[in-house]
């Protein structure tokens, strides 16, 4: 079946395991049959308030395969939750010869055995699924705790043990940190470099077009939003003096995160902090969707008003200037520092990620600014139909166009050459689940009355770009949308994991 004629809930069928192991992160080529921690968590808080039985599964999944020794060849943490887990069958099938090939390398840089590998590359993964395990408690209860689940060690242990060891291991990880934030630092230099889901090794960029230093500790601010998310919800499940402490932990690092990231000069924060060569502490001031995602966590709630304010307009301001908002939804990197690398990088200024543009409508949502998350949302539907699937990310040109067509194998007049080997996946999980979620919504809300919390901002910056509406009809969607063909041509580039990606160009050149 084409990826056109599957409808949202065919298309999550399509990522969803049939032995209970919740999702895949694609049913492409690339991830197909691989379960991310990181993915599979954005799928579930996506589908909380609508798929409780796969969501549980999600949950049990990332547990039974939490860290439990230490290991820097799979850098495995006592405590750490998942980043990729492969197994040669899957759902009862063997996998593909493709799939088998990524699998046999990476095994051979990360460990494994013959049957399966667990790597525990990320570091928001374990913060993000104490985040979900505490949300799918307010939802439905706190039995999921009671659970239990077979580690890699063969220990039986309940989900509320992997709770509180994810949160053991949490704590120890800010306290151990050189800047106060939540750092990662691969301890295999076979493994990732940049342990947060923008992943590719240029996305952390100086403005002075310097890659950040691998070499030592590097922090990335939307993940200081899911370790104050997952403070405060470990909280609610500990003892009242381990509670309090959580808290003041949280308290802690929201205002490290305030005091080393928020730049006043540019009324926007930081990407992060990285360290030179002699270890002193840099500020990575790149101009970047990252911030954002703070809009959705509980980062800001308990400041002062007009600080909280402050931040909220600065980042709403921001994120849906011309620097970021495109047709297809918020670009990764600004287009105003589109220069800093010299080709269409797979998380840069010429790529809209739906997972990321939804994360920004969740969080302007959140904050009572429901027009403008519509309008994200609005854009990230319209294109994803347009697209005839359910893409990884989309291209998005300068002008704020969607690069919609197909990728052209001969020349044309009209072709948009894109210096990239990057071929977006086709249904992506968390493409599937955002969209799910969207239309889930809207069916639900129809017809209610969406009051705004900041209605003069809203009114203001809604008045300075196009508003977009939903769109179902193919004609109307083609006006909106017309077909852009453009071809990857292989100049220089780099990915979020260059075996896999390299690969990939190979078998379709």
């Amino acid at each position: 079946m084409e990826t056109a004629e599957l409808s949202p809930s065919e298309a999550l069928a399509t990522v969803t395991s049939t032995s209970g192991n919740g999702v895949y992160a694609s049913a492409d080529t690339l991830f197909k049959g691989a379960v991310f921690g990181r993915d599979s968590l954005e799928v579930a808080e996506d589908l909380l308030a609508t798929r409780r039985e796969l969501v549980g599964s999600i949950i049990l999944t990332l547990a039974g395969l939490q860290g439990t020794r230490d290991n820097h060849i799979n850098e495995e943490e006592i405590g750490k939750i998942v980043h990729e887990y492969r197994t040669v069958v899957v759902d009862g099938e063997p996998i593909d010869s493709t799939s088998q090939l990524i699998f046999d390398e990476l095994a051979s840089r990360w460990g494994g055995e013959d049957d399966r590998l667990a790597y525990y590359g990320s570091i928001d993964a374990t913060p993000h699924f104490i985040r979900v395990v505490d949300k799918y408690c307010e939802h439905y209860g706190d039995q999921i705790l009671d659970e239990t689940v077979i580690r890699p060690d063969g220990t039986e242990v309940s989900v509320r043990d992997v709770l509180h060891g994810a949160t053991d291991w949490l704590t120890t990880k800010i306290e151990d940190s050189s800047s106060g934030l939540l750092e990662y630092q691969r301890r295999n230099s076979q493994g990732i470099e940049n342990q947060v889901w923008k992943d590719s090794r240029e996305f952390y960029v100086h403005t002075d077009g310097q890659l950040a230093n691998h070499k030592a500790p590097i922090a990335s601010i939307e993940v200081q939003g899911l370790a104050y998310d997952a403070f405060i919800a470990a909280s609610k499940h500990a003892t009242p003096e381990q509670a309090w402490n959580l808290r003041n932990s949280a308290f802690a690092l929201r205002d490290r995160t305030v005091e080393l990231l928020w730049q006043p000069d540019k009324n926007y924060f930081a990407l992060g902090i990285d360290h030179d060569e002699q270890g002193n502490m840099r500020i990575i001031e790149t101009k970047t969707a990252n911030p954002a995602a703070l809009l959705d966590s509980a980062i800001f709630d308990e400041l002062e008003p007009i600080q909280k304010q402050t931040y909220l307009e600065a980042i709403t301001r921001t994120i849906m200037s011309p620097d970021f908002l495109t047709d297809a939804g918020i670009r990764s990197r600004a287009l105003s520092q589109a220069n800093l690398i010299p080709f269409w990088d797979y998380h840069g200024s010429y790529v809209s990620w739906p997972k990321e543009t939804y994360d920004i409508a969740k969080g302007l949502r959140r904050q009572g600014l429901p027009n403008l998350a519509r309008q994200l949302e609005n854009r990230l539907v319209n294109s994803v139909r347009k697209s005839n699937g359910y893409p990884e990310f989309m291209y998005v040109a300068a002008d704020g166009r969607a690069l919609l067509g197909k990728s052209a194998q001969t020349e044309h007049a009209d072709i948009v050459y894109i210096d990239s080997t990057n071929n977006p996946e086709r249904i992506q999980a968390w493409t599937v689940s955002a969209v799910v979620s969207i239309l889930n919504e809207r069916a639900k809300h129809a017809e209610t009355l969406v009051f705004s919390s900041y209605p003069e901002l809203e009114s203001e910056l809604l008045s300075e770009f196009v508003n977009l509406e939903l769109v179902e009809d193919n004609i109307e969607l083609g006006k909106i949308y017309p077909d852009v063909v453009y071809q990857l041509v292989k100049k220089q580039s780099s990915h979020s994991n260059n075996f896999v990606h390299n690969k990939l160009h190979e078998a379709v050149a």
